[in-house]
């Protein structure tokens, strides 16, 4: 199954993540077979072929649930929302009466 997702480069302590097209078993960064985008974390910079993306996805191919938030935060479309869930987090602690 092919899958979209992100491939670590750049150097220590600067992370760069290139958006890539690659089989599910294989490493990100060996087994890509076509680069669709780049993703600065740093700078908040998400650039992606949007068009190439939802071709792909059409014709069976899954997302990361990284790369399908940013792609949602990007365009705002509800598509990219099946590959991920949004968890509700409700902080309760273990003993309640230990710290009242």
């Amino acid at each position: 199954m092919l899958t979209i997702r992100l491939s670590r480069v750049g150097r220590r302590n600067l992370p760069m993540f290139r958006v890539v097209l690659t089989e599910h078993t294989k490493p990100a960064k060996a087994g890509y077979s076509e680069v669709l985008g780049s993703f600065n974390p740093i700078k908040h910079e998400f650039v992606v072929n949007a068009n190439r993306v939802e071709e792909l996805l059409t014709k069976g191919v899954q997302l990361s649930e990284r790369v399908a938030k940013l792609m949602f935060a990007q365009t705002k479309n509800d598509m990219y929302k099946k590959f991920y869930t949004i968890k509700n987090s409700s902080k309760t602690t273990k003993n309640p009466d230990k710290y009242n």
